[in-house]
């Protein structure tokens, strides 16, 4: 049941910087995180490293909880509560799954970015790890581990209709759950070409 909770964190890396998809600028013509000028889903201005809330964008990567990916420490998973919401979470991504650039000009970074150009769809990687504890029915502390790949696979994907979820390792001793929970694809995060059918 836990492993449900990693694929829905993508939600809250793609609610957290949305940008539109246009073509883009030279890649020289960019705006970079360090310029100051591309801001957060809420209006807050970029830095480098690690925020607050645990994102290093520069970087391509989240550490920090459940709680702090909505960017919004609070107690709550956008607004839900649960014996989850202060598990670890940490994130990794291609750059065009999200770039650490604004090269169409709208203050957010770009997504579906590549080659210098924003395709539309998010053409990349994500991978999601939590590690996490919970209450069993008999009142003891359990702990848990999920590991997932994501990816880009055109319109036949059965995530977000573009994205395929393509290894799971879940490891929940105390419900039995220990290992490879699913694989399919090649081994690594495949290549564009191995998913598409375009």
């Amino acid at each position: 049941m836990k492993h449900v909770l990693s694929v829905l964190t993508l939600a809250a890396l793609i609610v957290t910087v949305v940008a539109a998809a246009a073509l883009a600028a030279p890649p020289d013509k960019c705006a970079t995180i360090q310029g100051g000028t591309i801001v957060d889903s809420i209006g807050n201005p970029i830095s480098i490293g690690f925020d607050e809330f645990g994102y290093n964008y520069q970087a391509h990567m989240f550490n920090g909880t459940y709680d702090s990916s909505d960017r919004n420490i609070d107690g709550t998973y956008w607004g839900n509560t649960g014996d989850y919401v202060d598990d670890a979470l940490s994130m990794k991504w291609s750059d065009p799954w999200m770039a650490n650039v604004d090269c169409d000009s709208d203050g957010k970074l770009d997504r579906g970015l590549v080659d210098g150009h924003v395709n539309g769809s998010a053409m990349g990687w994500l991978t999601n790890h939590v590690n996490g504890d919970y209450v069993d029915g008999d009142g003891v502390e359990q702990h848990y581990t999920d590991f997932v790949k994501i990816v880009w696979v055109g319109d036949s994907g059965t995530l977000w209709g573009q994205y395929e979820l393509i290894q799971e390792v879940y490891n929940d001793p105390a419900a039995g759950d220990t290992g490879l929970y699913m694989k399919i694809g090649v081994p690594g995060l495949g290549l564009n070409d191995h998913w598409t059918t375009d």
